[in-house]
């Protein structure tokens, strides 16, 4: 029981990251599930660039700039939300628009990429207007909690 994905998330869910983190680190399954679980927990643990590099090989296989089209949403969205924590934004908004616009993650991410984007200077907002260049060194507020399981 104390090793089981249920057991990993109840404790994930009732803030018990830390806890959920060490099992997990121990425990020898590295099904995609298991990494989704340990991402969200560094993220949580304010660790988003560990979580990146957990999802990438599930999100980016073999290296590739292409995305797995079967890697689960929630997981490529839990990658763009490290992405965003750690300053990423051009690589971010890739995986958000290639997922389903009726998520509640995604909905997070683009509200939070909003409110970032106004808190912008002028100039600023208008080069991501007119180029479409977006950084990749500066971190963006998320709303709290990171991550789902």
């Amino acid at each position: 029981m104390k090793n089981s994905f249920e057991y990993i998330e109840k404790l994930i869910n009732e803030n018990n990251v830390e806890k959920a983190l060490d099992i997990l680190n121990h425990n020898p399954d590295r099904s995609i599930w298991f990494q989704n679980a340990r991402a969200v927990c560094l993220m949580r643990l304010n660790s988003p660039g560990n979580a990146v590099k957990t999802l990438t090989s599930i999100v980016y296989p073999n290296s590739f700039v292409m995305i797995n089209p079967d890697a689960p949403d929630k997981i490529k969205l839990n990658m763009a939300e490290a992405m965003l924590l750690t300053g990423n934004v051009a690589g971010a908004v890739k995986l958000i628009e290639n997922s389903p616009q009726d998520c509640p993650l995604r909905n997070k991410l683009e509200t939070a990429i909003k409110k970032w984007k106004l808190s912008l200077p002028f100039w600023s907002r208008l080069a991501i207007t007119l180029f479409g260049t977006l950084p990749y060194d500066r971190p963006i507020a998320v709303e709290r909690p990171y991550g789902v399981i």
